[in-house]
């Protein structure tokens, strides 16, 4: 069995080691250890999608897989504020005019809709920086909560006209969504069928009006008062803000089986949203906070925000597929990884993660590019790695991480001084 010699990076070769084969004489190979030198230097993925030696960075400078920005409302100051996904300072969003502002949605582009709740309208921000408009929303009283489609219609609670209504995605006319009996209802969401789900509070109820057009449905609970916000996880699990009963409550997905999500000292919750890891955020009205429960069951926590007061909306943008069928190529020196790109739109951008199967210390180092192939510089010869990549949209979300590559391992480094 041949051994994976790693020869010195500098001093005599070892003795009883032949030459390579094809080796240059001295002169040429100072030239070619200059060349390789530059090209080592050229840290990028070429925008035509052509390999290139891809930057190593720490395991903290990409995109974190599962992570999104977070953007919360605050309803007394009638401002938006934003936290990025990296864990960076928060910032307040630039809005013109907002009173008593409320429910919010990201589009994965990163275009912000906001319900401006004193003023009767909703306001688009856009991803691109742009001027902040109005919707060509007509009729509104006290509009609380909006809502995307798969199409990207926008849909709107307009609470104190007992509706719902929808603004197509082609710039149509506005409608009204056919639903019988509504008192205020307060939160809406969509499952992964595009079937709408309204939260009707004053009903103490969660109704369904199903993609198809058939007949509004009563969604089975028990014991809800005043419920406000709504959202579904990735497994298709309904999450309800139990505003009367001060609690959350979960509808698992298939089952419709209610739990209460284990919470403490909540006071009069309102939005929710769920991050691309299934970490769950909520608006704690009452306690001027936002709460997050870990997916993974620990703890609850509270985000660290300064200056907020009564929150109710929270947004954050939807998460890409992971790539898939990810595969890697080792060469003397790189790997290449090549992937089928995430489904969905606006993605910015790519992070490939190696994970070191010879030294586990050595994993968490990370390449990024606009698309397949990422190659991949920088590894250690001899040891063996799988690779794993995310996506990034344009909104800042992060997805999950692939499933990981077969393992590869890098040809040893030529000897030195040949």
């Amino acid at each position: 069995m041949s051994r994976c010699t790693v020869f010195p990076s500098s001093g005599p070769r070892p003795a009883g080691a032949p030459p390579p084969a094809g080796a240059e004489h001295p002169s040429g190979r100072r030239r070619a250890t200059a060349v390789a030198g530059l090209a080592l230097l050229s840290a990028a993925v070429l925008a035509s999608g052509t390999p290139a030696l891809a930057a190593v960075r720490p395991a903290a400078a990409p995109p974190t897989a599962g992570t999104a920005p977070l953007y919360v409302s605050d309803y007394t100051d009638g401002t938006v504020l934003r936290l990025p996904a990296d864990g960076g300072p928060q910032t307040t969003v630039p809005t013109s005019g907002l009173t008593r502002p409320t429910g919010m949605t990201l589009d994965a582009a990163g275009n912000l809709y906001i319900c401006d709740t004193g003023n009767n309208q909703v306001v688009k921000l856009p991803a691109d920086g742009g001027p902040q408009t109005t919707l060509p929303a007509t009729g509104l009283s006290r509009p609380v909560a909006t809502a995307l489609d798969s199409a990207g219609g926008l849909f709107i609670a307009d609470s104190f006209n007992d509706r719902v209504v929808e603004l197509p995605a082609d710039g149509g006319p506005q409608t009204t969504v056919p639903t019988t009996g509504l008192l205020h209802p307060e939160g809406l969401a969509f499952d992964a069928a595009d079937n709408l789900f309204v939260a009707d509070f004053i009903n103490d109820r969660v109704v369904e009006v199903p993609a198809g057009g058939g007949p509004q449905r009563t969604v089975p609970t028990s014991g809800l008062s005043q419920p406000a916000g709504l959202a579904f996880d990735t497994a298709g699990a309904l999450y309800i803000s139990d505003n009367g009963n001060n609690r959350v409550v979960k509808l698992s997905a298939g089952s419709g089986a209610q739990s209460t999500v284990p919470t403490s000292g909540l006071n009069g919750p309102q939005g929710l949203a769920l991050d691309p890891a299934g970490d769950l955020f909520v608006a704690d009205f009452g306690n001027d906070r936002v709460v997050e429960f870990p997916a993974g069951g620990g703890p609850q926590r509270t985000v660290p925000i300064s200056g907020l007061s009564t929150p109710v909306g929270l947004a954050m943008p939807p998460a890409p597929a992971p790539p898939t069928a990810v595969t890697a190529v080792a060469r003397r020196g790189e790997v290449t990884v090549t992937f089928t790109a995430s489904t969905g739109a606006s993605i910015s951008g790519y992070t490939v993660t190696a994970i070191d199967l010879t030294d586990p210390a050595g994993s968490g180092r990370t390449a990024q590019g606009a698309g397949s192939p990422i190659t991949f510089g920088g590894l250690t010869p001899c040891h063996s790695y799988r690779f794993t990549v995310t996506a990034t949209n344009a909104a800042g979300a992060t997805g999950p991480a692939s499933a990981p590559s077969a393992a590869v391992t890098l040809p040893k480094a030529p000897p030195s001084g040949w």
